[in-house]
């Protein structure tokens, strides 16, 4: 059976820290979400930081907030840094949708931060890492 191409690709970018890079105009959907998270568990079984590099998103499914607002996803997330890419198309209508959530609708056991350049979200995730 041939495997499907993955929506979102994840990788190890140092101990502790993963990211999850998201295609431009994506939409987020329960799939998506589970691929992600189980692409999260074959890189490592601990729990770790999580760089979310989104290029401009064009929704997110209910069902993708569920996974997201989720036991499992809380179990392996030690904090999140949402990185913007103000390049992108959807880039403000992205950045809208998921702040109003993560600030107003869900709460999050982790501290979730937004960023708009790759390195200041790294330094970031690790001052957190390094606190716990």
């Amino acid at each position: 059976m041939k495997k499907s191409a993955r929506i979102v690709e994840v990788k190890l970018i140092e101990d502790g820290i993963l990211s999850s890079e998201w295609p431009s105009h994506a939409i987020v959907s329960k799939e998506s979400m589970n691929d992600e998270t189980s692409q999260r568990q074959a890189l490592t079984n601990e729990p770790h930081a999580l760089l979310v590099k989104l290029h401009g998103i064009k929704s997110i499914t209910d069902n993708a907030w569920e996974i997201i607002s989720g036991d499992y996803f809380y179990s392996i997330t030690t904090a999140l840094a949402i990185l913007y890419d103000q390049s992108s198309g959807f880039y403000e209508h992205g950045k809208i949708m998921v702040d109003l959530k993560f600030v107003h609708s869900i709460k999050v056991e982790f501290p979730v931060r937004f960023f708009d350049d790759e390195q200041s979200a790294l330094l970031w995730l690790r001052s957190i890492s390094k606190s716990k």
